[in-house]
């Protein structure tokens, strides 16, 4: 390696201001796997350096323009491993195992000798050597080409500072001394910087103390000096056998100095390369010898080491006394003397002598002579020979530039090559991708578009425009002038394509619309008859929904590819069915309206279960009156309904005639299959448009995604069916926008009709809101919104339809008023209760328990019936407030009858709904019949009754037998009562109150019998009563009533076969 690569590596790295010094440095190629001569792989250079005391393992690369540069760096404490693969090869470990090659094997040892040495002098621990010969490796360092060891100024971990006289260095005048050049990696000549000397190896007997003269300025002490002198003269006479590399300056014997030159120069012209191969295995095999010979006497002399240090001690202590006086009278030295002064002559004396020695030896010997020219034109013809190697050098590095540069360059090329193939391969999937025939494009505009087929063919001529217009182009293809010129070209088509869809589509829904209308007016009958409710149908569009379901895939091209005239479409779909849908709902609702007009022309009268004014009623609605017994020509019209359940409103009569309720229940089923009829229609509209323009929650996405064409609507009776609510908000809402376009007429009509339904009948609105709540329960979950808004509507306007009726009811029954002479009997309000009861209950029959229809009307029940309780209270107050009894006694009677009425009805037509007012009801007509008996009994028996009343009440506060001795119930008192009625009396008194009651109650209700029976059991219970009472205060007067029970019962059974004959 010549020396401009030190040069250069120095002036790139380690410039005099770094601080840092290159030691050496060897030029290794990495991933070498074979010896091979030739170099493989990528140049580096190893680098071993100092900074201050700090030494550091670099790699160093060097780029294309002659830089050099660190790749990385180590200290030596990172070396793990060094190890010696072969001639030309080497690795070390550090964090990983790093293989090297070089060019010549030379240049290896002598980097491996460097970095050995410095380990064991630097590193805190010896790396480990595999397959390394440590003390021939070190030999390399003797090398006259290599730098002394003493220049890289290396601190010893162990043993302090180098000994500055063990290697002396040999450099020229002008050169840096401290740091030579690095070893040359050629085998060829040693490597030298100007004319330099050999190094010659002597023994020498200066110690190492010598130097204390000088580090000790001013004048010594006679004690000083002595031990000076005495340790001189010990080391003096003391061989040293520590080898050491004096200057050429130095004296030496002159004998021993020609001699070894002369050998080594016949030993350097005989010596053939067999004879140094063996003379070097020889000189390795005696350093293994000799290393094992120290390694066995380290321990000796570490041992011996103290006590010949202490015996030394003793010895040179004795010298110097015995020696230092002879000595510093050679050199007149006074006990005042300076010492400075004598160390400066003792130098002089010195360097005489090495002058002295020099020449002498030179002058002694011509040979010397021969030598020193024989080296001046050695070393010239290397100079020569290292400039020339300087050359080639710089020749080679600069074709291998020119080569690294034409195999960039090849490599440059082949990349554009690929490059431009690559290209070829893009350029042309791009114009696969953005080319579309034209029969394709043709056909978008000019096909017909009437069959299955045609739509086919023209939905694949729209998918390869639409996949080639939503194409995705990498990074800059979308930029370039014909991928965008070719798009808008297409996109032209696209816009073409849709216009002539939307007015294609716009058309059809047009012609259909008008087309079903024209063959529903020719097959509409001329005449309109009423028909049954079943009859009431909605008649579904499936001509116009067949011919146009084919058209489904032009939707989804809208949708995707012109959103605007997508809407537009489905605004132009909801305008042309609008009329048809208006016409078909205004047959269903004609047809629901005859059932209504049938009510209307029916009198008030005839609807008995309507609360009426008092002047509206006949009289004999009012009160039972002895006349009423007689047979009444007029029929009732819901007498039928209290002779059995509610299964009776729904049957006929004998003769075959519809009964007189059958009317009523027809309007109400009417009604309920047209709203049937209407929602189903509504619904399957929305179900089918929602699948024409793809709005459904399962249906197609995209263009790309559409179904199969078909040429009528597949399932058409799925479109009957409820789907799931569509979770988009923005869609729902359109689909409402176009339900309410569609059926735009539809709440107003049917609010029409429910207004004329119950103006004809109110009760229809129980009737209306059952039908309407079913309706709302069966749509509940789906996407019906419209339906379900308009069914909403239509309940809530219907509940305030019936919340008026009802409250005109209340007031028609707080209204009524009865006189003083019609006091007695069924108030009108609670004979009519059982029929409206009766038809709401028929009304509501469909109505589930938990609905909010049966809500309403328990809600009315409870209204109706306390308006007539509070009424019956206060027609009875009024009675009471007279203080008459008859008025009292007909109070009571009113009671009776009302409760009877009511409870006898309601109970017989099953309305369990009313329990609890059957159950009030008869608790009523219990407690105020009993209140009646009592009363009505006291006529025949009152001053029986008073005297025995009276005795119980003596018993409260009085034994049994103190009663007898009172003055007003004594035994005379008991005789006397007792013969006021005897069974003669009794027997005209019983006649007398049998027609009193009769009287007062009709045989109508059966409350007579009812009556008599609770007299007879009330007789029989006083005269029980009245007995005990004998026997427990008068048993010992032997006294008892005239008559017996079995007299009573006779009584009551004669007389009542009396009556009925």
């Amino acid at each position: 390696m010549s020396d401009g690569i030190r040069t250069a590596i120095i002036s790139s790295l380690f410039p005099a201001s770094s601080g840092e010094k290159l030691l050496v440095h060897v030029k290794v190629y990495k991933d070498i796997t074979t010896s091979s001569d030739s170099a493989k792989g990528t140049p580096r250079y190893l680098c071993l350096t100092q900074k201050r005391n700090v030494l550091r393992l670099l790699k160093v690369k060097r780029s294309q323009n002659g830089a050099f540069s660190i790749s990385r760096a180590w200290a030596l404490d990172d070396i793990k491993q060094i190890h010696n693969v072969d001639a030309h090869q080497f690795s070390i470990t550090l964090n990983k195992p790093y293989l090297w090659a070089v060019e010549r094997g030379r240049d290896k040892m002598i980097f491996l000798a460097f970095l050995i040495d410095s380990c064991k002098r630097a590193a805190v621990r010896m790396p480990k050597l595999v397959n390394i010969d440590e003390s021939r490796t070190l030999r390399y360092l003797a090398d006259p080409s290599v730098p002394p060891v003493a220049s890289l100024n290396i601190p010893n971990m162990n043993d302090g500072i180098i000994d500055d006289y063990a290697y002396a260095p040999s450099s020229p005048a002008g050169r840096d001394n401290s740091y030579p050049p690095s070893p040359t990696t050629s085998t060829s000549h040693p490597y030298h910087t100007g004319s330099t000397t050999n190094q010659i190896l002597v023994n020498t007997n200066i110690p190492r103390s010598s130097n204390s003269l000088t580090e000790s300025p001013g004048t010594a002490s006679p004690k000083q000096l002595k031990s000076v002198a005495s340790k001189s003269s010990l080391s003096l006479s003391t061989n040293s056998k520590q080898p050491t590399y004096l200057p050429k300056s130095s004296t030496l014997p002159a004998n021993s100095s020609l001699n070894r030159l002369d050998d080594d120069h016949k030993g350097n012209a005989a010596e053939s390369p067999q004879r140094e191969e063996r003379k070097e295995r020889d000189r390795a095999r005696e350093a293994k010898r000799e290393r094992e010979r120290r390694e066995k006497k380290a321990q000796e002399e570490k041992q011996q080491q103290k006590k010949a240090e202490e015996i030394q001690e003793k010895m040179a202590e004795q010298a110097s006394l015995m020696n230092v006086e002879e000595l510093l009278a050679d050199f007149n030295w006074k006990a005042s003397g300076n010492a400075a002064a004598l160390e400066k002559r003792l130098l002089g004396e010195l360097h005489a002598l090495e002058a002295a020695n020099v020449h002498a030896i030179i002058q002694s010997d011509e040979r010397v002579r021969s030598i020193v020219d024989y080296i001046d034109k050695s070393l010239t013809e290397l100079d020569s020979m290292e400039t020339w190697l300087s050359l080639y050098g710089a020749e080679l590095n600069s074709m291998g530039d020119d080569i690294r540069e034409i195999e960039s360059q090849n490599r440059a090329l082949q990349i554009l090559n690929t490059n431009q193939q690559t290209l070829i391969v893009e350029l042309d999937d791009l114009l696969n991708s953005i080319t579309i025939p034209k029969r394709y494009l043709d056909s978008l505009l000019n096909d017909p578009i009437e069959s299955v087929d045609d739509v086919i063919r023209i939905q694949e001529s729209a998918e390869i425009l639409q996949k080639v217009i939503k194409t995705k182009f990498d990074d800059g293809l979308q930029d370039m002038r014909a991928v965008q010129e070719q798009l808008e070209t297409y996109n032209k088509y696209g816009n073409k394509f849709s216009e002539r869809t939307f007015k294609f589509l716009k058309e059809q829904f047009e012609f259909q619309a008008k087309l079903y209308a024209e063959i529903k007016a020719r097959s509409s009958p001329s005449n309109t008859k009423k028909s049954s409710p079943s009859q009431i149908l909605a008649v579904p569009h499936e001509s116009i929904e067949d011919n146009l379901i084919k058209y489904q895939g032009f939707n989804l091209w809208e949708k995707e590819m012109e959103p605007r005239l997508y809407s537009e479409l489905q605004r132009c779909y909801a305008q042309a069915m609008a009329p048809l849908y208006d016409r078909d709902i205004r047959d269903l609702i004609d047809s629901t309206r005859a059932w209504y007009a049938v009510l209307r022309k029916k009198d008030m009268d005839d609807l008995e279960y309507v609360f009426k004014p008092e002047e509206s009623r006949p009289v004999r609605a009012l009160a039972y009156t002895s006349n009423l017994r007689g047979d009444d020509s007029r029929p009732h019209r819901y007498r039928h309904m209290l002779r059995g359940s509610v299964e009776g409103m729904m049957g006929g009569s004998a003769s075959g005639r519809p009964s007189v309720d059958e009317d009523e229940k027809i309007a109400d089923d009417a009604f309920t299959q047209m709203i049937q009829q209407t929602v189903s229609h509504v619904c399957r509209e929305q179900n089918y448009m929602s699948t024409f323009f793809e709005l459904t929650q399962n249906g197609s996405k995209s263009f790309l995604e559409r179904g199969n064409v078909y040429s009528k609507v597949p399932n058409s009776a799925e479109l009957y069916n409820p789907r799931e609510k569509i979770r988009d908000v923005k869609v729902s809402k359109k689909i409402l926008s176009w339900m309410e376009i569609i059926f735009e007429t539809l709440e107003s009509n049917l609010v029409n009709l429910l207004e004329y339904g119950v103006k004809s009948d109110s009760t229809q609105a129980v009737s209306m809101l059952a039908s309407i709540e079913n309706e709302q329960f069966k749509w509940e979950m789906s996407d019906q919104e419209f339906v379900l808004t308009v069914c909403k509507s239509l309940y809530q306007r219907l509940n305030r339809m019936f919340d008026n009726f009802i409250a005109e009811q209340v007031r028609i029954i707080e209204e009524t008023k009865v006189s003083s002479k019609k006091r007695r009997g069924i108030l009108s309000f609670f004979r009519t209760f059982p029929y409206f009861a009766m038809r709401m209950e028929t009304a509501a029959i469909n109505v589930q328990p938990e609905s909010e229809t049966r809500t309403i009307v328990s809600n009315a029940y409870e209204k109706i019936i306390h308006s007539m309780m509070a009424s019956l209270d206060s027609i009875a107050r009024e009675s009471d407030q007279t203080g008459d009894d008859k008025e009292q006694l007909n109070a009571t009677i009113m009671y009776i009858e009302n409760m009877h009425h009511m409870y006898h009805t309601l109970r017989t037509n099953k309305l369990h709904v009313l329990e609890k007012w059957i159950k009030h009801a008869k608790t009523q007509y219990d407690n105020s019949l009993n209140a009646y008996i009592r009363v009505i009994i006291r006529r025949p028996l009152g001053r029986l009754l008073e005297f025995f009343e009276g005795v119980e009440n003596m018993m409260r506060t009085n034994t049994p037998e103190e009663v007898s001795f009172h003055m007003n119930y004594n035994k005379t008192q008991l005789r006397k009562v007792i013969s006021m009625y005897p069974a003669k009396e009794i027997k005209k008194s019983l006649e007398q109150l049998y027609k009193r009651v009769d009287k007062h109650f009709s045989e109508e209700e059966g409350l007579l019998q009812v009556v008599w029976r609770g007299i007879q059991e009330e007789f029989i219970r006083q005269h029980e009563k009245m007995e005990d009472l004998i026997y427990k205060c008068y048993h010992d007067a032997g006294a008892h009533l005239e008559f017996t029970i079995q007299d009573l019962l006779g009584m009551m059974s004669e007389l009542a076969r009396k009556v009925n004959v």
